[in-house]
């Protein structure tokens, strides 16, 4: 029937267009969970009448006895699959899987939904797909129900479902700062949630600003990161080292903290390169796949005064520091703000 995101489920369910199959998973998981609750809220009673599965154990024979029953005190059999990786399973075990979904009677309506393991195998861009083997049941979902995808909206979108839900909590907040806030959290629902709710309570039917968002959200790893890169390509010694010090207090592995920041300076040298061959923002976007538009807006506006030499002499030091991470027995973080320090010569 349909490959829709959370808000196309939101309006099928309005419409009382409900499905035999669905599908939902996404990188969002926040969105996950309520779409799959906005599901069970419009086919069952409640969560006491929904029959759960895990899906890492699942029991066959037990969910085609299930998928056959009709219900005797409400409208649908609602069932629910947690986490099915049909990778995991073997191939009979799919085939079968398989047939009690073509077999699935017409009161029942059987959820899929992951939100424990990655789905895209590790893929990311425009390789980002599901794996094959779960893909084949996504298909057959995709073509005979509902498939919801929920991924991160970009900051734009987000910004607007922010001021909404200020507005619901008697407040008000600056556009700017409602997309400050997306850009903060890294467009992740969850936590936009949970500063949101800590902004209301501060500003107690006030207006919210950039300021405050600035000074009350917690940091989070790729921002604060990329305030390290700005830092660092401004030559700015002061901002890099309370950019250091917020990152170690968030307790990050020092190679993954090392990866994240590679990540920011080739974003950045990427902007330089592009800018020197007359390239756009939107060239960049589709030549690299990148998702969302505002990392490399951003990179191409932090850019501005910066050398691609002096981008490649950053991240051979990254490199080096790298290997004598994974090589010797050293002090990380003396490591780590060596080599900060020797990018900002």
């Amino acid at each position: 029937m349909a490959i829709v995101d959370a808000r196309g489920l939101q309006g099928q369910l309005r419409d009382k267009k409900i499905s035999q199959l669905y599908y939902v998973y996404g990188g969002d998981v926040l969105q996950v969970e309520h779409s799959v609750k906005k599901l069970i809220k419009a086919v069952a009673q409640d969560m006491d009448s929904v029959t759960k599965f895990d899906g890492a154990a699942l029991n066959l024979s037990e969910l085609a006895d299930e998928a056959e029953l009709c219900p005797m005190f409400a409208d649908y059999n609602c069932i629910l699959i947690h986490d099915c990786n049909m990778e995991s399973m073997r191939e009979d075990q799919r085939k079968t899987l398989r047939s009690i979904l073509e077999q699935v009677s017409e009161a029942t309506v059987l959820i899929f939904y992951v939100t424990g393991f990655d789905i895209y195998g590790g893929k990311t861009g425009k390789n980002k797909k599901p794996t094959a083997k779960n893909k084949t049941v996504i298909d057959y979902i995709a073509k005979n129900g509902t498939v919801c995808v929920c991924e991160p909206k970009t900051p734009a979108a987000i910004a607007s479902d922010i001021e909404m839900s200020v507005k619901k909590r008697g407040c008000t907040i600056e556009r700017g700062a409602a997309q400050l806030l997306a850009e903060e959290c890294a467009c992740q629902t969850l936590m936009i949630q949970q500063e949101v709710d800590k902004l209301c309570a501060f500003v107690d039917g006030g207006e919210i600003t950039c300021q405050m968002v600035r000074d009350m959200v917690s940091p989070h790893l790729e921002t604060t990161v990329y305030a390290l890169t700005r830092a660092v390509t401004n030559h700015n010694a002061r901002a890099a080292m309370e950019a250091v010090d917020e990152l170690f207090a968030m307790r990050v592995e020092t190679h993954y903290l090392m990866a994240t920041l590679s990540g920011c300076l080739v974003d950045l040298q990427r902007a330089v390169v592009a800018k020197q061959n007359r390239r756009t923002v939107q060239d960049v976007m589709q030549d690299f796949s990148y998702r969302f538009g505002f990392a490399v807006e951003n990179a191409f506006r932090d850019s501005r005064g910066e050398s691609a030499k002096h981008i490649a002499r950053c991240l051979k030091l990254l490199c080096d520091a790298e290997r004598t991470l994974h090589s010797q027995a050293v002090d990380e973080r003396v490591l780590f703000e060596q080599t900060i320090v020797e990018m900002l010569r």
